[in-house]
């Protein structure tokens, strides 16, 4: 026998571990929750091009967060960093703020390479910028189309470790066009898709993150009858 295990995070040497978005802020009961909460940040002003969440990893020698850290520093002006080592990160309510705010979101592994950020971001319409395939690319194939070009940016963590690039120069070098384009995708196509209705939630025009698990569950085991 082969269950199928339904994981935030799947170790992708297993064939049967399947990946499904990190649980958000956001909980809609109804297809108008949702078609308001598109409608609100599509047009959200966005004053910060970039933003980091985060904190700095002193003890592991493997982490990008100290180079983006001072990246972002040293462009006060394009990139604005909240620091979670600091307790900057306490409040949920900071960090949504903070992706509403802003067009790209700065999405490094962790102690794990998945983040639950990554859904805030792309919940809250912040282009999520990651550095790491295995973050979201190789994770969340029944949520997440194969093309990561259309609703994220990659920057290759060897890149950055090898100071080849400078990531708020290749950020700002995204014109304002391919900006709406991407953020357009996130929000109508992606989003209703990635959120969790609430328990009483019922929809229909629009088929949420369980919906989706549960029609591509039935669908592979429909493969193996």
């Amino acid at each position: 026998k082969n269950p199928t295990k339904l994981l935030i995070e799947r170790n992708p040497w297993e064939v049967n571990d399947v990946a499904i978005p990190h649980p958000t802020f956001f909980h809609p009961k109804t297809d108008d929750d949702i078609s308001i909460w598109q409608n609100k940040i599509i047009v959200k002003p966005r004053r910060s091009l970039i933003s980091f969440a985060g904190g700095a990893r002193p003890g592991n020698h493997d982490t990008i967060r100290s180079t983006l850290i001072d990246q972002c520093r040293s462009s006060p002006d394009q990139c604005r960093f909240m620091n979670c080592t600091s307790g900057g990160c306490d409040k949920p309510e900071s960090v949504i703020e903070l992706f509403q705010d802003s067009e790209f979101c700065l999405q490094p592994p962790g102690d794990s390479p998945t983040r639950k950020s990554i859904f805030d971001s792309l919940v809250s319409g912040c282009i999520p910028v990651i550095f790491d395939p295995y973050s979201a690319y190789y994770q969340y194939t029944w949520h997440l189309p194969e093309d990561h070009q259309a609703y994220s940016v990659y920057i290759n963590k060897e890149d950055l470790k090898g100071k080849k690039v400078n990531v708020i120069e290749k950020l700002m070098s995204k014109t304002l066009r391919e900006r709406e384009d991407m953020r357009s995708y996130i929000v109508h196509e992606l989003l209703p898709g990635l959120v969790y209705g609430d328990s009483n939630a019922k929809f229909e025009r629009f088929r949420d993150a369980f919906d989706i698990t549960m029609d591509s569950l039935l669908h592979k085991i429909s493969k193996t009858l």
